[in-house]
């Protein structure tokens, strides 16, 4: 079936998603509101395909969309050539298996210079969670003894980070809404703030996160003297309700922590605190066979 021009003008602009599976559900739902005969069924036959759940399973995750269905879409859409490109770059960013893989597909997306509605914000806190000195920035510009040099940041940094990085740093945080100036214009102050954006791209950029603050806890081991450093580690053989608990046990502690932090009246130095707790091997069903 084809769209007829009036119904294609009020598709959701492709442009405003990057996850091709919500695009698909909204462009669902905008047909649908323009003949409430289209079904689901309807929709498929738009992909090419036969099946009447077509659009449900990509959904639910239970399917990926296939090259051939795009192609199908976006000539029945009537998508441009740059529209089609971005089309098949969300859809890479969402079937990519590794973090790596998914980085050059979140680049290339902010690239597009014509997905604006939120790219900036979005950008920005793809930059907060996957730089790790950002939050090491924030410790230190709203500490007492900062003297409102940028450099003396960059220098008090272990391994230091240069200026032009600590002052870009300053304003991203502002910018999130992270810290303010107070009330006379001349400290900086920590905002009770959460930075947002779509899960994907959090579990991307704290996937960065993460590998860069455990290359930083091993080099840490060379670094600094036994006597500034917690470094340690336990093998631990566990049934399925001990993994349970012990993961319980470490929340229970993070929470303790992170109160702990907040009576800290004063910040002498910023510390890096990694907790890790990973299988080293199999289950015992998946050794019996399922491997």
């Amino acid at each position: 079936m084809s769209l007829p021009s009036k119904t294609r003008r009020r598709l959701p602009r492709l442009y405003r998603y990057i996850d091709y599976r919500q695009y698909l559900s909204d462009l669902f739902d905008v047909l649908q509101r323009e003949d409430p005969r289209f079904s689901y069924r309807n929709f498929a036959g738009l992909a090419g395909s036969t099946s009447p759940n077509f659009l449900q399973l990509i959904k639910s995750r239970k399917l990926n969309i296939s090259s051939k269905a795009m192609e199908f879409l976006a000539q029945e859409l009537g998508l441009t050539e740059r529209e089609f490109d971005y089309f098949q770059t969300i859809v890479a960013f969402d079937h990519a298996k590794t973090a790596d893989e998914k980085d050059a597909f979140f680049q290339k997306i902010l690239r597009t210079r014509r997905y604006e509605p939120m790219k900036q914000l979005r950008k920005k806190q793809y930059d907060y969670f996957s730089h790790w000195y950002l939050p090491v920035i924030k410790e230190l510009v709203v500490s007492s003894d900062y003297p409102g040099d940028p450099s003396w940041i960059g220098r008090r940094i272990v391994p230091a980070v240069s200026e032009s990085r600590v002052v870009k740093g300053i304003t991203l945080l502002e910018s999130l809404g992270i810290i303010e100036k107070d009330h006379s214009g001349t400290k900086w102050v920590a905002v009770d703030s959460v930075v947002r954006t779509s899960s994907e791209v959090i579990s991307l950029a704290i996937t960065r996160y993460h590998k860069s603050v455990i290359a930083l806890g091993r080099d840490a081991i060379e670094r600094f003297s036994a006597g500034e450093r917690d470094i340690r580690s336990a093998t631990l053989g566990l049934t399925a309700e001990g993994y349970r608990e012990v993961k319980k046990r470490m929340e229970s502690f993070w929470e303790e922590l992170l109160a702990f932090a907040d009576t800290q009246e004063k910040t002498e130095r910023v510390y890096q605190v990694n907790m890790q707790t990973f299988p080293v091997s199999k289950s015992r069903s998946k050794r019996k066979g399922k491997a």
